[in-house]
């Protein structure tokens, strides 16, 4: 009895130390399976995180190109003078060399809908919401989309434009029309000179509204020549000027530096008492002051030279006004200082055509 009760005894133990290897066994396996679960799938849920998409949507900032953000970004508000191109030339100009970072949006934040505002030094630029795909990744994690890109408002500058009705006047390549047009039959400085014998066009304003990036105005008036235009900084208002016409200057070009320098030398006392009088219209007031007024150079001196004449700005107003700025000096010897003298004239002068000859209106004297 005790050998069989022994043999029992022994197969218990011998069962019991099989069954303790398998079920270590079967658990360690189950432990390696499990771990090897838990790292798989904090791989998976790690790649899958917003945070790391979002890392991808900071290389469309980073990228130079802000063509790439405005293609995923809602539409921005631009003026009537200003199209996608300026505005990408003013966003890379904007974030050019700013550090570019991003960060939760408080108050919005959450992990089923994440909203996270990036920034240019530390200053708001813009803010990116995600959304979860339709299809997910393994373990049922979501996957992550740009739901959409808001920008926040930029800085923004108000311009207007002052321009003669003669001139047309693009703004960013886009013609400005009457439907601009805040004012019109404004003056401008030449009335001064020309009004007493002609009117010439006046002046319009216009208001050009708000511009991300500086617009680039190019004009034009009637004879087809690019005409200056100027920028009052303190008014925000662009001037454009009403040009000149080279074949017309062509034709005047001797016979207004021919008066000038007759000016010269009358006020010299190098010319006689009325030898000014036909450049001028009859009874013309300007005349009169200049032969009331008392010549320069009363010490004896030679006959002077004229040298250098030019016209250095020709500008047209009509077709029965214009006016040139002119430039000349004269050289004439002095015998009791045995010295020569050099005189300058630079005059602004304005002409009129009255009876089909050009004559003086008026003189913008420095």
């Amino acid at each position: 009895m005790r050998t069989r009760e022994k043999k029992r005894g022994r197969g218990y133990w011998i069962f019991l130390l099989v069954w303790s290897v398998l079920l270590t066994v079967v658990l360690a396996v189950s432990l390696i399976w499990f771990y090897g679960f838990l790292k798989e799938y904090q791989r998976v849920f790690e790649e899958t995180r917003p945070l790391l998409y979002q890392n991808e949507v900071m290389q469309v900032f980073t990228s130079g190109d802000a063509e790439r953000i405005l293609e995923q970004a809602e539409p921005v508000e631009l003026g009537p003078f200003e199209g996608r191109k300026e505005l990408a030339d003013f966003i890379n100009d904007y974030l050019s060399g700013k550090n570019l970072d991003f960060g939760t949006k408080a108050g919005e934040h959450i992990e089923e809908r994440p909203v996270y505002v990036v920034t240019a030094d530390e200053v708001p630029f813009a803010v990116v919401r995600l959304k979860k795909k339709a299809q997910t990744a393994a373990y049922g994690l979501p996957l992550w989309e740009t739901d959409r890109i808001e920008l926040l408002p930029l800085p923004r500058k108000e311009y207007s434009l002052l321009a003669p009705s003669t001139v047309t006047v693009t703004v960013n390549g886009i013609p400005v029309t009457e439907y601009a047009m805040e004012e019109s039959g404004l003056r401008g400085t030449a009335e001064e000179y020309l009004e007493a014998y002609t009117q010439i066009p006046s002046y319009n304003r216009y208001d050009l509204g708000q511009f991300y990036g500086e617009p680039e105005l190019s004009g034009v008036n009637a004879a087809g020549e690019r005409v200056d235009i100027g920028y009052n900084e303190t008014e925000h208002c662009y001037k454009a000027a009403f040009g000149g016409d080279k074949l017309f200057q062509d034709t005047v070009e001797d016979y207004v530096i021919k008066v000038v320098t007759d000016y010269a030398m009358y006020v010299s006392n190098d010319a006689a008492y009325n030898s000014l009088d036909k450049y001028f219209p009859k009874k013309s007031p300007l005349l009169e002051g200049i032969k009331k007024n008392q010549r320069e150079w009363f010490d004896y001196h030679l006959k002077p030279e004229v040298k250098n004449q030019e016209i250095k700005d020709f500008i047209v107003y009509s077709e029965d006004a214009f006016s040139a700025q002119v430039y000349l000096e004269q050289y004439m010897y002095v015998p009791y200082s045995k010295k020569t003298e050099m005189l300058v004239t630079d005059l602004h002068v304005y002409f009129v055509k009255i009876d089909g000859a050009w004559k003086v209106s008026g003189i913008a004297f420095q």
